[in-house]
C-alpha cells in the first residue's frame, strides 16, 4: 500500500486518495491518483518484476511494488487490479481474505498513515480508514492547516498521536 502511495507521489499526482477497508472477511484498499498514468504497454510491463523504466531509480533494474501486490492478493485468496490512463492517473485496487495465512499482518496503520501523509509536498491526500461500518478520514490539507508542516518533528508527533487516537476509537467501536 505504501509503495502505491509512493508511486503516485513520484508520478507527480496532486490528488491522492487511499480508501482502506477492513472487515472480518476482507482487507481491501484502493489508491486513486491524478498523476502521469500509464499507457497500455507500460501498464503491462509494470507487473513484471524485472521491468523498471529507469526514471525513478536510475541504477535499479527491477520494480517490485506492483508485482508483489498482485502476488500477495492472489496468494491470500483475493485479487489486485490496475487501471491507468496516460495523462489522467491510476487506480490500484487490492482485496484479500482477512484471515488468510499468506496475508501479511496489517501492522501499525496509524503510523503508516501519518508517514504516507508526509510523502507529498504539494497537493491533497486523503486517507479514509474503515473498520466494518465505522470510519475516519485524514486530509493532508486540513492537517497542514492545523499543524503546519507535517515533516517538522513537533507536527509529525501530533499527527501520529491524532492518528493513533482515531484508530483506537475505531477499534473500540468496531
Amino acid at each position: 500500500m505504501t509503495d502505491m502511495i509512493q508511486n503516485a507521489v513520484e508520478a507527480d499526482a496532486t490528488e491522492i486518495e487511499l480508501a482502506f477497508r477492513e472487515t472480518a472477511e476482507w482487507i481491501e484498499f484502493e489508491v486513486r491518483d491524478n498523476g502521469k498514468g500509464m499507457n497500455r504497454e507500460t501498464q503491462a510491463k509494470a507487473t513484471d518484476p524485472f521491468y523498471s523504466n529507469g526514471q525513478k531509480h536510475a541504477h535499479r533494474r527491477v520494480g517490485l511494488g506492483l508485482p508483489f501486490l498482485l502476488q500477495t492478493a492472489e496468494a491470500a485468496g483475493g485479487k489486485a487490479t490496475i487501471e491507468s490512463q496516460e495523462g489522467k492517473g491510476t487506480v490500484i485496487r487490492f482485496r484479500a481474505q482477512a484471515q488468510h495465512l499468506d496475508l501479511p499482518p496489517l501492522g501499525d496503520f496509524a503510523g503508516t498513515a501519518a508517514m504516507m501523509l508526509t510523502l507529498m509536498q504539494n497537493g491533497e491526500m486523503k486517507i479514509t480508514r474503515s473498520l466494518n461500518e465505522r470510519s475516519y478520514t485524514l486530509s493532508r490539507s486540513e492537517l497542514t492547516d492545523v499543524l503546519g508542516n507535517l515533516n517538522e518533528a513537533g507536527s509529525l508527533t501530533l499527527l501520529k498521536s491524532y492518528a493513533v487516537s482515531l484508530e483506537n476509537d475505531l477499534r473500540k467501536a468496531g
